[in-house]
Protein backbone atom coordinates (compact mmCIF):
# COMPACT_ATOMS: atom_id res chain seq x y z
CA UNK A 1 0.00 0.00 0.00
CA UNK A 2 1.40 3.40 -0.99
CA UNK A 3 1.74 6.28 1.43
CA UNK A 4 -0.83 8.29 -0.56
CA UNK A 5 -3.35 5.52 -0.97
CA UNK A 6 -6.91 6.87 -1.07
CA UNK A 7 -5.84 10.49 -1.58
CA UNK A 8 -6.56 12.72 -4.57
CA UNK A 9 -4.01 15.23 -5.83
CA UNK A 10 -4.07 18.18 -8.22
CA UNK A 11 -0.76 19.16 -9.82
CA UNK A 12 -0.50 22.35 -11.86
CA UNK A 13 2.07 22.34 -14.62
CA UNK A 14 1.80 18.59 -14.42
CA UNK A 15 2.64 17.62 -18.00
CA UNK A 16 6.39 18.18 -18.01
CA UNK A 17 9.47 18.37 -15.82
CA UNK A 18 8.94 18.61 -12.08
CA UNK A 19 5.13 18.41 -12.28
CA UNK A 20 5.17 15.25 -14.36
CA UNK A 21 7.72 13.61 -12.03
CA UNK A 22 5.52 14.43 -9.04
CA UNK A 23 2.47 12.99 -10.80
CA UNK A 24 4.37 9.77 -11.52
CA UNK A 25 5.50 9.38 -7.90
CA UNK A 26 2.06 10.19 -6.51
CA UNK A 27 0.50 7.54 -8.74
CA UNK A 28 3.09 5.01 -7.60
CA UNK A 29 2.16 5.82 -4.00
CA UNK A 30 -1.53 5.12 -4.61
CA UNK A 31 -2.94 8.60 -5.21
CA UNK A 32 -5.55 9.59 -7.76
CA UNK A 33 -4.06 12.36 -9.84
CA UNK A 34 -5.35 15.30 -11.88
CA UNK A 35 -2.90 17.39 -13.87
CA UNK A 36 -3.40 20.69 -15.64
CA UNK A 37 -1.44 23.05 -17.83
CA UNK A 38 -1.91 25.34 -20.79
CA UNK A 39 -0.98 22.95 -23.65
CA UNK A 40 -3.68 20.38 -24.31
CA UNK A 41 -1.62 18.14 -26.60
CA UNK A 42 1.29 17.99 -24.15
CA UNK A 43 -1.15 17.21 -21.33
CA UNK A 44 -2.78 14.40 -23.29
CA UNK A 45 0.60 12.86 -24.10
CA UNK A 46 1.69 13.06 -20.46
CA UNK A 47 -1.55 11.50 -19.22
CA UNK A 48 -1.18 8.64 -21.71
CA UNK A 49 2.41 8.06 -20.59
CA UNK A 50 1.52 8.20 -16.90
CA UNK A 51 -1.32 5.72 -17.42
CA UNK A 52 -3.87 4.85 -14.81
CA UNK A 53 -6.87 7.13 -14.63
CA UNK A 54 -5.03 10.43 -14.72
CA UNK A 55 -7.44 13.29 -15.32
CA UNK A 56 -6.06 16.16 -17.37
CA UNK A 57 -7.43 19.49 -18.53
CA UNK A 58 -6.11 22.61 -20.16
CA UNK A 59 -6.06 25.33 -17.50
CA UNK A 60 -4.38 28.73 -17.38
CA UNK A 61 -3.75 29.54 -13.70
CA UNK A 62 -4.18 33.24 -14.46
CA UNK A 63 -7.84 32.61 -15.37
CA UNK A 64 -10.14 32.13 -12.33
CA UNK A 65 -13.02 30.77 -14.41
CA UNK A 66 -10.86 27.99 -15.82
CA UNK A 67 -9.59 27.12 -12.34
CA UNK A 68 -13.11 26.95 -10.92
CA UNK A 69 -14.31 24.67 -13.70
CA UNK A 70 -11.28 22.41 -13.34
CA UNK A 71 -11.62 22.05 -9.57
CA UNK A 72 -15.34 21.31 -9.92
CA UNK A 73 -14.65 18.62 -12.51
CA UNK A 74 -11.97 17.00 -10.35
CA UNK A 75 -14.30 16.93 -7.33
CA UNK A 76 -17.08 15.42 -9.46
CA UNK A 77 -14.72 12.76 -10.78
CA UNK A 78 -12.86 11.79 -7.60
CA UNK A 79 -15.12 12.98 -4.80
CA UNK A 80 -12.73 15.56 -3.35
CA UNK A 81 -9.16 16.79 -3.25
CA UNK A 82 -6.59 16.14 -0.51
CA UNK A 83 -3.37 17.44 -2.05
CA UNK A 84 -2.52 20.47 -4.16
CA UNK A 85 0.87 20.99 -5.76
CA UNK A 86 1.27 24.48 -7.20
CA UNK A 87 4.06 23.80 -9.65
CA UNK A 88 3.09 25.89 -12.69
CA UNK A 89 5.39 28.88 -13.09
CA UNK A 90 7.48 30.95 -15.46
CA UNK A 91 11.03 32.32 -15.28
CA UNK A 92 12.19 35.56 -16.89
CA UNK A 93 15.53 37.34 -16.45
CA UNK A 94 16.33 41.05 -16.77
CA UNK A 95 17.91 43.75 -14.59
CA UNK A 96 15.35 45.51 -12.41
CA UNK A 97 15.72 48.84 -14.21
CA UNK A 98 15.08 47.10 -17.55
CA UNK A 99 12.18 44.91 -16.46
CA UNK A 100 8.97 46.02 -18.12
CA UNK A 101 5.65 46.37 -16.37
CA UNK A 102 4.27 43.59 -18.56
CA UNK A 103 7.04 41.24 -17.38
CA UNK A 104 6.43 42.13 -13.74
CA UNK A 105 2.71 41.51 -14.15
CA UNK A 106 3.25 38.22 -15.98
CA UNK A 107 5.63 36.89 -13.30
CA UNK A 108 3.41 37.90 -10.40
CA UNK A 109 0.19 36.82 -12.10
CA UNK A 110 1.55 33.33 -12.79
CA UNK A 111 4.01 32.60 -9.96
CA UNK A 112 2.14 34.27 -7.08
CA UNK A 113 -1.49 34.84 -7.97
CA UNK A 114 -1.81 31.53 -9.83
CA UNK A 115 -1.10 29.53 -6.66
CA UNK A 116 -3.29 31.91 -4.66
CA UNK A 117 -6.21 31.30 -7.02
CA UNK A 118 -5.78 27.52 -6.78
CA UNK A 119 -5.51 27.65 -2.98
CA UNK A 120 -8.57 29.87 -2.72
CA UNK A 121 -10.59 27.53 -4.92
CA UNK A 122 -9.55 24.45 -2.95
CA UNK A 123 -9.88 25.83 0.58
CA UNK A 124 -13.56 24.83 1.01
CA UNK A 125 -12.99 21.52 -0.76
CA UNK A 126 -10.15 20.52 1.56
CA UNK A 127 -11.91 21.87 4.65
CA UNK A 128 -14.91 19.67 3.87
CA UNK A 129 -12.56 16.64 3.86
CA UNK A 130 -11.15 17.52 7.27
CA UNK A 131 -7.85 18.86 5.98
CA UNK A 132 -5.27 18.55 3.25
CA UNK A 133 -1.74 19.29 2.13
CA UNK A 134 -0.71 22.17 -0.13
CA UNK A 135 2.79 22.18 -1.58
CA UNK A 136 3.97 25.32 -3.30
CA UNK A 137 7.04 25.07 -5.52
CA UNK A 138 9.15 28.16 -4.95
CA UNK A 139 12.87 28.55 -5.71
CA UNK A 140 16.22 29.35 -4.14
CA UNK A 141 15.63 32.68 -5.91
CA UNK A 142 12.89 33.35 -3.35
CA UNK A 143 15.40 33.63 -0.50
CA UNK A 144 18.74 34.30 -2.23
CA UNK A 145 19.04 37.45 -4.33
CA UNK A 146 19.88 36.58 -7.91
CA UNK A 147 21.20 39.59 -9.85
CA UNK A 148 19.49 39.90 -13.20
CA UNK A 149 16.33 38.13 -12.03
CA UNK A 150 14.62 40.62 -9.72
CA UNK A 151 11.10 39.98 -10.98
CA UNK A 152 11.44 36.23 -10.68
CA UNK A 153 13.06 36.48 -7.22
CA UNK A 154 10.29 38.78 -6.01
CA UNK A 155 7.51 36.51 -7.25
CA UNK A 156 9.03 33.48 -5.49
CA UNK A 157 9.75 35.36 -2.26
CA UNK A 158 6.16 36.57 -2.19
CA UNK A 159 4.94 33.00 -2.79
CA UNK A 160 6.85 31.80 0.26
CA UNK A 161 5.41 34.51 2.50
CA UNK A 162 1.86 33.98 1.22
CA UNK A 163 2.23 30.25 1.86
CA UNK A 164 3.35 30.82 5.44
CA UNK A 165 0.48 33.20 6.17
CA UNK A 166 -1.96 30.64 4.74
CA UNK A 167 -0.36 27.95 6.90
CA UNK A 168 -1.21 29.96 10.00
CA UNK A 169 -4.69 30.95 8.86
CA UNK A 170 -5.72 27.45 7.81
CA UNK A 171 -4.07 25.39 10.55
CA UNK A 172 -7.35 25.13 12.46
CA UNK A 173 -8.81 23.45 9.38
CA UNK A 174 -5.93 20.94 9.35
CA UNK A 175 -4.81 22.25 5.96
CA UNK A 176 -1.02 22.22 5.87
CA UNK A 177 0.89 24.55 3.54
CA UNK A 178 4.57 23.92 2.89
CA UNK A 179 7.09 25.22 0.38
CA UNK A 180 9.80 23.47 -1.62
CA UNK A 181 12.58 25.81 -2.76
CA UNK A 182 14.71 24.01 -5.36
CA UNK A 183 18.05 25.11 -6.69
CA UNK A 184 18.71 24.56 -10.37
CA UNK A 185 16.67 21.60 -11.62
CA UNK A 186 17.64 20.22 -15.00
CA UNK A 187 15.37 18.27 -17.39
CA UNK A 188 12.72 21.00 -17.34
CA UNK A 189 11.58 23.63 -19.84
CA UNK A 190 11.79 26.57 -17.44
CA UNK A 191 14.93 28.14 -18.93
CA UNK A 192 14.00 27.52 -22.59
CA UNK A 193 12.23 30.89 -23.14
CA UNK A 194 15.30 32.72 -21.82
CA UNK A 195 18.21 30.91 -23.44
CA UNK A 196 16.56 28.84 -26.16
CA UNK A 197 16.94 25.07 -26.29
CA UNK A 198 20.44 25.41 -27.73
CA UNK A 199 21.61 27.73 -24.94
CA UNK A 200 20.23 25.83 -21.96
CA UNK A 201 23.13 23.30 -21.67
CA UNK A 202 25.64 26.15 -21.25
CA UNK A 203 23.37 27.71 -18.61
CA UNK A 204 23.27 24.39 -16.75
CA UNK A 205 27.05 24.06 -16.98
CA UNK A 206 27.52 27.56 -15.56
CA UNK A 207 25.33 27.02 -12.51
CA UNK A 208 25.94 23.34 -11.78
CA UNK A 209 29.08 24.03 -9.74
CA UNK A 210 27.26 26.42 -7.40
CA UNK A 211 25.68 23.45 -5.61
CA UNK A 212 28.04 22.14 -2.89
CA UNK A 213 26.96 18.54 -3.46
CA UNK A 214 28.39 18.85 -6.96
CA UNK A 215 25.30 18.49 -9.10
CA UNK A 216 22.09 20.19 -10.08
CA UNK A 217 18.75 18.65 -9.21
CA UNK A 218 16.49 16.53 -11.37
CA UNK A 219 12.69 16.39 -11.24
CA UNK A 220 12.73 13.14 -9.23
CA UNK A 221 14.53 14.94 -6.39
CA UNK A 222 11.60 17.33 -6.04
CA UNK A 223 9.07 14.53 -6.45
CA UNK A 224 10.53 12.59 -3.54
CA UNK A 225 10.22 15.60 -1.24
CA UNK A 226 6.69 16.28 -2.47
CA UNK A 227 5.66 12.72 -1.54
CA UNK A 228 6.88 13.32 2.02
CA UNK A 229 5.07 16.65 2.35
CA UNK A 230 1.87 15.23 0.86
CA UNK A 231 1.74 12.20 3.15
CA UNK A 232 0.97 11.60 6.80
CA UNK A 233 4.63 11.35 7.82
CA UNK A 234 4.80 15.15 7.63
CA UNK A 235 1.50 15.64 9.49
CA UNK A 236 3.11 17.93 12.12
CA UNK A 237 4.75 20.14 9.52
CA UNK A 238 3.29 23.34 8.11
CA UNK A 239 4.66 26.68 6.97
CA UNK A 240 8.07 25.10 6.36
CA UNK A 241 10.33 26.24 3.54
CA UNK A 242 12.44 23.26 2.47
CA UNK A 243 15.67 24.23 0.65
CA UNK A 244 16.16 21.47 -1.90
CA UNK A 245 19.30 22.63 -3.63
CA UNK A 246 22.32 20.45 -2.95
CA UNK A 247 23.42 22.90 -0.26
CA UNK A 248 23.36 25.95 -2.50
CA UNK A 249 21.42 27.98 0.06
CA UNK A 250 24.55 27.83 2.22
CA UNK A 251 26.66 29.54 -0.44
CA UNK A 252 26.69 32.94 -2.09
CA UNK A 253 24.35 33.22 -5.03
CA UNK A 254 25.69 34.30 -8.42
CA UNK A 255 24.32 36.04 -11.50
CA UNK A 256 22.71 33.63 -14.00
CA UNK A 257 24.44 35.19 -17.01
Amino acid sequence: MGVLNGKTAIITGGATGIGKAIAKRFLAEGAQVAICGRRSKVLAAAAAELGGEVYHASVDVTEPTQIGRFVSNVVDRFGGVDILVNNAGIMRFSPIHETTQDTWQSLLNTNLLGPWRMMQALLPVMASRGGGSIINISSIAGHKALPGAGGYCTSKAALTMMSQVAALEWADKQIRVNIIAPGLVEQTELADPIFGAEGVPAFYDKLRGLHPLGRSGVPDDVAATAVFLAGDESSWMTGAMVPLDGGRHLATNRPPV
